[in-house]
């Protein structure tokens, strides 16, 4: 049995307790001099900064983290602010375009109003159009209850749109002379010489009618206007239709007709009034 003492085992524990005592004391002189670095003596002010050097780093790093982490909640915070603002702007916007759509939809029913003050007139708004590669309709927000019957006409500010070809007590449909089935008797401005204005199917999605049954001695030049000429009943006189833009065939060619751009872009327009006496 070994009853001798350790010797070596109490020397390390000693070195150990040293070692430990010593980082001890370097760190509170650190803490000691992190804390006396600004000290208003210059000489204690220069060793305690340089002693603290470490600890100064290790903290300015931390402050750094925690500052980040700030910044970062900060920019956050700032972000969603300037979210809402902008949800809140874009609604302005909305708004804003929507009290100026209604102006201009008052500012376009008056001037078709003044336009045709001397009718009484119904205003309308268009509600749907048809696609289909045959027709050209579309319908419209007011019916037998305003009023509305077969066969009356529809106007817009520039001109003549068409005439009702179907009616409910709360719409009606609107057969533009655009329809292959439209025809319109009109008279040529310049020589006030009649005509008859159609409807294409090949025309009319290039927004033109044709001009046919021109006089043959007759004398007609591109942009030369057209307007109803009142016969038939269906349409009033002198509402504008539309301009001459290109003729084929010469005079006195009996296959002579000419193109023409009506008054109205048909496809633009939202409102239009209808002339119910």
């Amino acid at each position: 049995m070994d009853y001798g003492i350790d010797f070596s085992n109490n020397s390390q524990k000693r070195k150990k307790k040293i070692i430990f005592i010593i980082i001890f004391l370097v760190f509170a002189i650190m803490f000691v001099a992190f804390f006396f670095r600004n000290s208003n003596n210059e000489m204690v002010a220069r060793v305690a900064s340089f002693i603290s050097k470490p600890i100064n780093f290790v903290y300015n790093g931390i402050d750094k983290i925690f500052n980040s982490n700030s910044d970062i909640e900060a920019l956050q915070a700032q972000n969603e602010e300037l979210r809402k603002e902008n949800e809140e702007l874009k609604v302005q916007v909305l708004e804003s375009q929507k009290i100026i759509d209604e102006n201009t939809t008052l500012k376009e029913m008056l001037n078709i109003k003044k336009e045709y003050q001397h009718y009484e007139t119904v205003m309308a708004n268009i509600i749907y159009r048809e696609h289909d590669n045959w027709t050209q309709t579309f319908t419209i927000n007011v019916g037998t209850n305003d009023g509305i019957a077969v066969d009356q006409t529809v106007v817009h500010e520039e001109g003549l749109v068409g005439y009702i070809s179907n009616v409910t007590e709360n719409t009606a449909v609107v057969t533009t002379i655009l329809d292959a089935s439209s025809s319109v008797s009109v008279n040529i401005s310049t020589i006030n010489e009649p005509a008859v204005v159609n409807g294409d199917l090949e025309l009319k999605e290039q927004n033109r009618l044709k001009l046919t049954y021109i006089p043959l001695d007759t004398e007609i030049a591109v942009s030369d206007m057209l307007y109803t000429s009142g016969i038939g009943l269906k349409y009033p006189s002198s509402i504008p239709v539309g301009r001459i833009v290109e003729i084929v065939n010469n005079k006195n060619d009996v296959n002579r007709y000419a193109l023409v751009e009506p008054c109205v872009d048909i496809s633009k327009i939202s409102e239009v009034a209808v002339i119910i006496n």
